[in-house]
């Protein structure tokens, strides 16, 4: 697997312009912009060479005109290999070839075969290497090799915190060092998300699509020029894929662990291309932060989201929740809840909210697609202010009655009826008639 080598700023200055060879003697995937601190260096360290027996799906990442492979990669069936978005987002697929049960580097063993469409997820972040996983279509079926299953639903339903995963490669034996000439295992523990993001930095982030694996000590990994390769569980008899190598801090290093592209999270996306042949890719903004407001006053909001793939996209019902001092939630409209969103086709989810007391008020929207578990989300905030910007002329104590008029938050209110005590802007006694233009 690939992991991140952390370099003194002054040599990830000068490597960032650099032009990168793929071949013997450049095996790692550079991506010194993406924002985790230097390079990527994907690898298995303190493993053993693998019985080649267990891994008839692996698979070789290799430029159409080289012979080393710059990254790993596991067939999944009906001419697709699976593997990181990372290794591939850069190159056009007449660039690339793969290597289906290669399993040694350099060698003349497996079923090299030509790329004929390459997918990367829509969500793909270069920043932070989320939904790091990435599809080629092959030209042709392979002739050698077996098809691995991979996990559905989700990863919990596979293995448990602490239980020992297996992944392999053919990247490096130890940060820095060399690589072997014959594919590699080795077994490392789940760890949790929560253990993972005590790590700091990047690790902050783990979780909901991708997981942490390996040693607090250290000393078994994965490395550089493992990128994209399987991690699996075995049991049972069977032996599942569950992620693939995507980033680490380093090789083996106490306390950094090796971070995987989670193959459930994902796994609806990888169906849809697998099935359609196209992606839905649905764009939103997943957080927003809206101007301050006053106790009692209606705060309104309209969640968008966009269809910008190349395949309808498929919602189930938008489920609204509120958080923090939010209150009196309500959905005022909403275009997107079961709905077949066509490419470039928009819909929006338009929400009312208010607070009582202060405090940072917050509402979210989520949903999924048919066929798939990878839950979407977005989430906007709002600092409730206990002191309005403008009291106005309201008096809780003063008896209204129809048509009298007063001022509250900038606005002006009219009375529909006898009131006492409601507060306008949030009783359906008040109709706001105006702007308070003395309010400032």
């Amino acid at each position: 697997m690939r992991k991140f080598n952390m370099l003194a700023t002054s040599v990830a200055v000068a490597l960032s312009g650099a032009v990168v060879s793929m071949g013997v003697a450049a095996q790692k995937v550079e991506l010194q912009d993406h924002g985790l601190g230097g390079e990527v260096t994907p690898q298995i360290v303190g493993g053993a060479p693998a019985n080649t027996a267990e891994w008839p799906f692996y698979t070789q990442i290799l430029n159409s005109n080289g012979t080393t492979a710059f990254c790993g990669g596991s067939y999944i069936g009906d001419g697709f290999v699976l593997t990181a978005a990372h290794c591939v987002n850069a190159k056009a697929a007449q660039f690339i070839d793969v290597k289906v049960a290669g399993f040694v580097l350099n060698g003349n063993d497996g079923d090299r075969i030509r790329v004929a469409q390459k997918y990367v997820h829509p969500q793909y972040n270069s920043s932070t290497l989320n939904h790091d996983i990435a599809l080629l279509k092959l030209e042709r079926l392979p002739r050698q090799g077996q098809a691995v299953q991979i996990a559905s639903g989700s990863l919990s339903q596979y293995a448990r915190n602490g239980d020992l995963l297996t992944v392999a490669g053919l990247g490096r034996l130890s940060e820095g060092g060399s690589r072997p000439s014959v594919l590699h295992e080795v077994d490392v523990p789940l760890v949790s998300d929560a253990v993972c993001q005590q790590s700091g930095g990047s690790y902050a982030n783990v979780g909901d699509v991708a997981f942490c694996a390996g040693y607090a000590v250290g000393e078994k990994d994965s490395c550089s020029g493992d990128s994209g390769g399987p991690i699996v569980v075995r049991s049972g008899g069977q032996i599942v894929q569950l992620g693939a190598v995507s980033w680490g801090v380093g090789c083996a290093r106490p306390a950094k662990y090796g971070v995987y592209a989670d193959v459930a999270a994902l796994r609806g996306w990888i169906d849809s291309i697998k099935l359609g042949g196209g992606s839905a890719s649905l764009t939103y903004k997943p957080t927003q932060t809206l101007a301050d407001f006053a106790l009692y006053s209606v705060v309104s909001h309209r969640f968008d989201l966009r269809n910008s793939g190349t395949k309808a996209a498929n919602l189930n019902a938008v489920v609204v929740s509120a958080s923090g001092v939010a209150s009196g939630l309500v959905v005022t409209a909403d275009t997107c809840s079961n709905r077949a969103l066509s490419v470039n086709q928009s819909c929006s989810v338009n929400v009312e909210f208010t607070a009582q007391q202060a405090g940072t008020a917050g509402v979210s929207f989520a949903f999924t697609e048919a066929a798939s578990t990878t839950q979407h989300s977005a989430t906007v905030t709002a600092q409730a202010i206990d002191k309005p910007a403008c009291a106005g002329s309201w008096n809780e104590n003063s008896i209204y009655q129809k048509p009298d008029r007063v001022t509250y938050n900038g606005k002006v209110y009219e009375a529909k009826w006898w009131t006492q005590g409601e507060r306008p802007g949030t009783a359906s006694v008040w109709l706001e008639v105006g702007v308070d233009s003395s309010c400032n």
